[in-house]
């Protein structure tokens, strides 16, 4: 991990760009420009190790961090990706805990360094800056929850039906399309499975003709079946 040697004023200028802090005041942004660090990290480089203190805020401003908790057998289990515009640290932060997941860089990464005790003193200062601060965190268990649903599920494929139902715009919108957001072993890893898994599922829903592939590009042709199979108590696996 490098310190970028960036002036103050470019700094604020990367503040004010950030979808996490719009339309936060100005003098706030000021001053968490003052303790405000910009950060690169080369892919697979650490930012965090489990257990250790978290005295800043990251908030990504390119690449993708995976936050992961160790499994035996040197296996992971990927909570979470964390890609441009998204932050972690702010539970850690306002409990004083331990960092309770190791965090890697998944790819070339730069970041912004919040200082953790600046932005703990502007969320006392400003209520509504801690509501959506609360509001945030509050859809992150959300997600969160939605993924231990989806990885409770019994088979291969109702997990990679789960994962990609995730993605549809509205609950009435039967064909969609999107772009897979992180590196299928990330994915998999995410899902509890292995990446040779998740790929042979998807080229299972290929030949059911429920989803089409171009590279990182799924086109879902039909996410009726796809959200009758997440439900489905027994669903056949595909051939290994």
């Amino acid at each position: 991990m490098k310190r970028l040697p960036i002036s103050a004023s470019r700094i604020q200028e990367t503040i004010r760009r950030l979808a996490y802090f719009q339309a936060w005041p100005d003098d706030v942004l000021d001053s968490l420009a003052g303790g405000a660090k910009l950060l690169t990290l080369s892919k697979n480089s650490w930012l965090a190790h489990k257990g250790e203190t978290l005295d800043r805020l990251y908030v990504v401003i390119s690449g993708q961090l995976r936050i992961y908790l160790p499994l035996p057998n040197d296996m992971e289990r990927v909570v979470t990706l964390v890609g441009p515009g998204d932050s972690l640290g702010e539970a850690c932060l306002v409990l004083n805990e331990a960092c309770p997941y190791h965090v890697v860089a998944s790819k070339d990464s730069h970041l912004l360094a919040i200082d953790g005790m600046v932005y703990r003193q502007e969320l006392s200062r400003h209520p509504t800056l801690t509501s959506q601060t609360l509001e945030l965190v509050s859809r992150r268990l959300i997600g969160a929850l939605r993924d231990v649903e989806i990885c409770a599920q019994p088979s291969s494929v109702q997990r990679v039906a789960g994962f990609l139902m995730l993605h549809q715009p509205t609950t009435d919108t039967p064909t969609f399309k999107f772009l897979l957001p992180a590196r299928k072993q990330d994915i998999a890893a995410k899902l509890g499975l292995t990446q040779e898994t998740f790929s042979r599922v998807l080229g299972f829903l290929v030949k059911q003709g429920l989803i089409q592939m171009q590279g990182g590009k799924i086109s879902v042709e039909d996410g009726q079946k796809l959200s009758q199979i997440t439900s489905m108590r027994e669903t056949q696996e595909p051939c290994r």
